[in-house]
């Protein structure tokens, strides 16, 4: 091989400077703002593929993709960046994903969390993204998705997709509010979903939706379009409308969002957020004790978002298990490990949602107990709620 092919490499990575060359002929386009844009795309399926192929082509910066799926047979009909060897050794979305959009532009940094957005992803995380892009098939995961963007004030925008059917919306913290939207019916289906009473268990399929790419390409579009608003910073040009899509009839609508309700849980945000030099791995010991001398307080205590098992009871051969397991964590396959007679059911006879000085398990680490790297934890001490973000995890959101 000669000296002029081995460098045909560091050629074309120079070329791809100028990857956007043409994007730079629109009046509004902002290249460096672009270039170093954070943009968080929860979910790789269908929505998810065609909105990550156009945050590439577009050459948007760092890209976090989240997704805790894996790859199907029946994905690949609708998704661009999957293949049948994925299939075969069963890959995951999030990884497969980030592979492949490395491939179309190697200009692009990411980063993908191989995991569940309502219990994996800490609010640091969305707190450091200029946008973030809903590509969900459930409300549950976006009724969580519109709290967490409205408590650190991020806008984000949600497709849906169904048959030849699709749908955009742009939610903006107080001006436009997913939850504010829901009907009765919404509410039934989101209830039925956080589980029975015992168990809270984690998300499921609520089963295939027939989409086509068809619908999914144009809703995407959309999608991105609306993200790169945000990310230059174009609000007023924001789509605070329904984008409405009918391909059976070739309509597009556009529908009067819903107004915002005062009662609604969605609307609160994270005032005064402390960063701290506290980690997820860091013990629930060492953090009282970091909580007690910032607050100048002697029991300080943290409110978690979930539940925590702490007993756990066999219902038919009546033995008791001491545990450390949070709720949303006890998944089939972690039901099995406790279960003594088949599929006996499993009973959660003492929990908590508060970790204080009198917590039985002091050692374990804040992970342990349902708080994700780079997570804002609700602490009360002097009489208030502070918000207290573990910084000391801030090398974990690393784009490469």
């Amino acid at each position: 091989m000669s000296k002029n092919e081995r460098t045909k490499p560091i050629q074309v990575t120079a070329k791809n400077k100028e990857w956007d060359s043409t994007y730079q002929l629109l009046s509004w386009w902002k290249p460096e703002v672009i270039k170093n844009a954070k943009v968080m795309v929860v979910g790789a399926g269908a929505l998810g593929n065609e909105v990550l192929k156009n945050l590439t082509l577009l050459n948007v910066g760092n890209i976090l993709i989240v997704d805790f799926d894996h790859i199907e047979y029946s994905n690949l009909s609708r998704s661009v960046l999957y293949r049948e060897k994925d299939c075969e050794r069963k890959a995951l979305k999030a990884e497969i994903a980030a592979e492949r959009i490395k491939e179309i532009n190697s200009n692009v940094k990411v980063m993908y969390l191989n995991g569940d957005v309502t219990i994996d992803v800490g609010l640091g995380l969305f707190r450091r993204m200029d946008v973030i892009i809903g590509c969900l098939d459930n409300r549950l995961a976006r009724l969580f998705l519109n709290r967490a963007c409205y408590k650190v004030k991020k806008t984000w925008v949600d497709g849906a997709i169904e048959n030849l059917t699709g749908q955009v919306d742009v939610y903006k913290p107080y001006t436009t509010c997913y939850e504010c939207s829901l009907t009765k019916a919404d509410w039934q289906n989101i209830k039925f979903r956080l589980g029975c009473v015992d168990v809270a268990k984690r998300n499921y399929s609520q089963g295939r939706i027939p989409t086509t790419p068809i619908s999914s390409s144009i809703v995407a579009a959309i999608q991105t379009q609306e993200a790169l608003k945000v990310v230059n910073k174009n609000n007023k040009k924001l789509m605070l409308e329904s984008f409405y899509y009918e391909g059976m009839n070739n309509m597009v609508l556009q529908l009067t969002a819903k107004p915002l309700k005062e009662d609604c849980q969605s609307h609160f945000s994270y005032e005064d957020i402390i960063e701290s030099p506290l980690k997820s791995a860091s013990s629930i010991q060492e953090t009282l004790e970091w909580l007690k001398i910032h607050f100048k307080e002697e029991d300080p205590f943290i409110q978690l978002d979930n539940e925590v098992a702490l007993r756990l009871v066999t219902r038919q051969s009546e033995i008791a298990y001491e545990v450390c397991i949070p709720k949303l964590k006890l998944t089939d396959e972690k039901i099995k490990e406790y279960q003594e007679e088949g599929d006996e059911e499993l009973m959660i006879t003492e929990e908590t949602k508060e970790v204080d000085a009198d917590f039985p398990y002091p050692n374990k680490c804040l992970q342990e107990v349902g708080i994700p790297p780079l997570h804002i934890m609700q602490v009360y001490a002097q009489g208030d709620f502070h918000y207290v973000e573990l910084t000391g995890d801030e090398r974990y959101l690393k784009f490469s």
